[in-house]
């Protein structure tokens, strides 16, 4: 009778024991291996349909930008002070407002440089005096070859001072000479057309100070004489002349 031997039994059990534990794992790591799997695909599909929604974004946002946008194509404003100007020296002052008068600004030939007189103001073109003005732009030109000699914009405050200080001024200045000239030193050699935003359009008052038949303010309806109060307003840098027969004459101008 073979003698009972404890480790003999022992040995089986262990061997059993030991590829049981080994068959656990490795179903552990299987089961590891394929929830990693399953994750690692569930992400890559969150991926791309995530991806998918940004292009379809992008798609729909590239239809609407060429379908509801407005034109690429830029516009202009005549907003700023140095745009729509004619060439000729400007300069700035204190009251001055670019945007608010932007539309009067001084073009390069003026009607003030053809006519028989500076006193002739085309029909329509006059300021009505009552009227609200919200901007002016001082014209300097000569009438002779010199064309604009200088521009000025003033904002709607200063544009009515100088209405409301041309308003109240007689129809002449009986302080001022009356001359008597050949002709052709009639005509002066410079005047200044004050140029005035409205509501209904550019509307003009001339200024006459030289030359030797007509001085003051000219509406095309209406004469007021030459004083230095309005000219004080406006008179200021490249708009104010260095002389001239009446203002001479003036001497407070």
């Amino acid at each position: 009778m073979p003698e009972h031997d404890p480790e003999r039994e022992l040995g089986p059990k262990i061997t059993s024991a030991l590829q049981g534990h080994a068959d656990t794992q490795g179903m552990q790591a299987t089961d590891l291996a394929r929830e990693a799997r399953r994750r690692v695909h569930r992400r890559r599909q969150g991926m791309s349909v995530a991806a998918a929604a940004v292009l379809v974004a992008a798609a729909v946002g590239g239809v609407w930008s060429v379908m509801g946008s407005d034109s690429p194509v830029a516009t202009s404003h005549s907003d700023s002070a140095g745009e729509g100007k004619a060439a000729g020296p400007e300069r700035t002052s204190q009251g001055i407002q670019p945007n608010a008068a932007a539309n009067t600004a001084c073009p390069a030939q003026h009607p003030i440089q053809q006519v028989a007189g500076p006193s002739d103001v085309p029909t329509g073109t006059g300021l009505d005096l009552n009227t609200p003005v919200t901007g002016l732009t001082a014209c300097r030109y000569s009438t002779g070859q010199g064309g604009l000699l200088g521009q000025m914009q003033f904002d709607g405050a200063v544009a009515q001072q100088v209405v409301d200080a041309i308003k109240v001024l007689p129809e002449r200045n009986p302080e001022l000479p009356v001359f008597k000239c050949a002709p052709q030193v009639t005509k002066p050699s410079e005047a200044i057309a004050l140029r005035f935003a409205t509501a209904s359009g550019v509307k003009e008052i001339w200024v006459v100070y030289d030359g030797c038949t007509d001085a003051g303010f000219f509406t095309g309806t209406h004469t007021y004489g030459l004083f230095s109060a309005p000219l004080k307003l406006f008179m200021k840098d490249s708009v104010r002349p260095s002389g001239g027969t009446y203002l001479s004459a003036l001497k407070d101008w």
